[in-house]
């Protein structure tokens, strides 16, 4: 379970138990008094110890809360909705994943790396119906699992998806693969057409997407498209900065290409021999075509690797 989530819980049981202590003072209930207070210093304890914990377990962990429609407060959730939304949202794990690890996807076929990207149901949160979704993994985790981060990057990609500002959803289509899109598409749609809600809780993330901002996520990814292309290009090596992964090439036609390399691209950059810079060298690279909604399509560009260097 999420630490941010134990945290508010035991807050609010805190809470609860400072109500129950008042009231037995003013009753004059000692026995009370007395079991109450050291309930108290026990869930005051654990908070602290949660909050001072950097020794805690880094597996991947994320609650997912429902509202509206399909919720009947805590009491229970309908299962077609439910199964469908956690599904679609391991589906956006796996994606993200994948993309991470290979970079584009084919447009079809099996998602590479699946299996890593599995989470489990392990318990259901407090307040409205949610489930709390860990990574099963045998050895504690000293640092921040791959999964978690993946977990991370999911989270805010819903989030910034339903943002108000369009500049920042436009912002994370630089680097979302189709799949990718197609998978947040789904999710939103979902939630869209079933009148729900979702408050999503990762470390310390948390935040709720309403109705509006789930319908305006829904509107943008299903009026966006991403198109990608390989292609191979040669021509002069202009610039490359491998700390911030960035190259621009020039053609024999003078056409300038700018855009992102990948990190096999920058080794390969740093393992050059001799200076490359200025010389005629062969990419691979792949060509993205974004429409976003409501604005003309743009190219980005993504260095793969050098297939030949300096001829």
């Amino acid at each position: 379970m999420p630490k941010k989530l134990n945290i508010d819980s035991l807050s609010s049981e805190i809470t609860t138990v400072k109500d129950l202590l008042s009231s037995a003072q003013q009753s004059g209930d000692i026995v009370g008094e007395m079991q109450l207070e050291h309930r108290l210093k026990e869930l005051s304890r654990k908070v602290e110890s949660l909050k001072s914990d950097t020794i805690a377990d880094n597996s991947a962990s994320v609650a997912l809360f429902f509202g509206g429609q399909p919720v009947l407060g805590s009491k229970g959730i309908a299962v077609e909705f439910a199964g469908l939304a956690l599904e679609q949202f391991q589906n956006l794990i796996a994606k993200v994943f994948a993309s991470s690890e290979i970079g584009a996807l084919g447009e079809r076929g099996k998602v590479p790396f699946k299996a890593n990207s599995e989470l489990m149901v392990t318990g259901l949160a407090r307040g409205s119906f949610g489930f709390v979704l860990d990574e099963m993994s045998d050895q504690m985790q000293l640092e921040s699992s791959q999964l978690s981060q993946i977990i991370d990057k999911a989270s805010f990609l819903l989030r910034d998806t339903a943002a108000q500002d369009e500049a920042v959803f436009e912002a994370l289509l630089e680097e979302l693969e189709p799949r990718t899109l197609i998978a947040l598409k789904d999710f939103f749609s979902n939630l869209d057409s079933s009148k729900a809600t979702i408050r999503v809780v990762e470390k310390d993330l948390d935040f709720i997407l309403d109705g509006p901002a789930i319908h305006r996520a829904k509107i943008r990814t299903e009026a966006t498209s991403i198109e990608e292309n390989t292609s191979d290009i040669e021509g002069i090596l202009v610039g490359f900065l491998p700390e911030h992964r960035k190259f621009e090439l020039q053609d024999k036609n003078g056409q300038l290409y700018y855009g992102s390399a990948t990190k096999e691209a920058v080794d390969q950059f740093v393992k050059a021999t001799a200076t490359v810079i200025g010389k005629h060298c062969l990419i691979r690279v792949i060509i993205k075509t974004v429409a976003p909604l409501n604005r003309p399509p743009r190219e980005i560009i993504r260095l793969l690797e050098f297939l030949r260097f300096g001829e």
